[in-house]
């Protein structure tokens, strides 16, 4: 896919990430325990890169710049609500304001529609219970399973960092009045890893919480 930007400025894509980034960072404070910018985001932008070169690898299409710019954003709109109640209802979703805010920057920026409409598809695919569009096609697809895996890349990472990312995902749900305990997200855990995690885009050598 092709991408035109407005900002003369920005004529390649790593000069694009490099803009994304710095207009993005703020839409992520008030900082969260886990969905922050500087662990959950950029650790995610290193499991994309492995995923798309492992990919490119057995010659099934990707886009790495799509999918980098979907995970980007996917959780924009995540700390928002702690300060405008009601935000997500309003988009009907997490997910689904993650993608207006990304639709206003990226229409800003002058990247195809072609380009923005596949990063909202790969942002929404992060919703739990969401499945892509039948039609889809096969890049676009594999490149919203690659978002979607780095989103999820706190299951399969060594199991003391697992126990140590639960516990700050326990403490941001308590902030969204959700009390949880350990054994009870373990489960729900293993639900998200049989029902929702696409195995073939685990980055080869990761571990799983089925391993223990």
């Amino acid at each position: 896919m092709k991408f035109v930007m407005s900002n003369e400025e920005v004529h390649d894509e790593a000069g694009f990430l490099e803009r994304l980034s710095s207009d993005l960072k703020p839409f992520y404070e008030p900082r969260l325990p886990y969905h922050n910018w500087d662990e959950h985001i950029e650790h995610g932008l290193g499991i994309i890169d492995n995923l798309c070169e492992q990919e490119k690898a057995k010659g099934n299409p990707i886009n790495s710049f799509i999918a980098k710019v979907a995970y980007m954003g996917h959780d924009a709109g995540f700390p928002h609500d702690l300060i405008t109640p009601d935000i997500w209802k309003k988009h009907g979703s997490k997910e689904g304001y993650s993608t207006h805010i990304m639709d206003v920057l990226l229409q800003n920026y002058g990247l195809e529609e072609s380009c923005v409409r596949g990063v909202q598809t790969c942002i929404m695919f992060t919703k739990m219970g969401e499945q892509l569009p039948e039609d889809i096609d096969e890049e676009l697809g594999n490149t919203a399973k690659a978002v979607r895996t780095a989103d999820l890349s706190h299951i399969f990472g060594p199991y003391k960092d697992f126990v140590i990312d639960s516990f700050k995902l326990m403490e941001e749900a308590k902030m969204y009045g959700r009390e949880t305990v350990l054994a009870e997200f373990k489960d729900r855990t293993r639900f998200v890893l049989t029902n929702y995690l696409s195995l073939g885009f685990i980055p080869s050598g990761a571990y799983s919480i089925a391993d223990g």
